[in-house]
């Protein structure tokens, strides 16, 4: 019979693999920058484009509230005589102390002139809706898209107090 000293007993042995360094090699290590660095290229764009959006809303809510201040004037001063149509030679007179539509309607068109880059600003009345409408267009030179413009239409039978 076999006595446990008789079979032999598993030894166990640590082979030890050799430590192998392997070295970058130039190509490598240029190909890794110019990864790097085409990753931040495309950062620096996304972030760019952002702030250029950003500008652009900027100039539409600035021209959605000069917009918004001619509807003001337009409910608050509304009556049969008074015409806020954009006409030509109407200049703000700062120094007048009688306010009338066609100044103020002026001094406006020179807010938005100064206020938004190539700002121009016009009113017409739109007699084909019922009730007539006084159309307020505002444009301006967006870095986006080139000229952009904010539109409002104000019923005249809601103008009046």
């Amino acid at each position: 019979m076999n006595t446990s000293e008789d079979v032999p007993q598993p030894t166990s042995v640590q082979v030890t693999a050799p430590h192998v360094v392997r070295k970058v090699t130039l190509v490598e290590a240029v190909i890794g920058l110019l990864l790097m660095a085409s990753c931040v290229m495309g950062i620096i764009a996304i972030y760019s484009r952002h702030n250029q959006n950003l500008r652009g809303g900027s100039l539409h809510a600035t021209a959605a509230q000069l917009s918004d201040q001619m509807v003001l004037l337009i409910r608050d001063r509304n009556n049969a005589g008074a015409s806020f149509e954009t006409g030509l030679g109407h200049t703000c007179n700062t120094a007048q102390s009688i306010p009338d539509v066609e100044n103020e309607v002026a001094c406006w068109q020179d807010d938005v002139a100064h206020e938004l880059s190539n700002g121009n600003a016009r009113i017409v009345l739109d007699t084909s809706t019922v009730p007539s409408q006084y159309v307020i267009t505002i444009s301006w030179t967006d870095p986006r898209s080139g000229t952009a413009s904010y539109v409002q239409r104000v019923p005249i039978a809601m103008s009046g107090k």
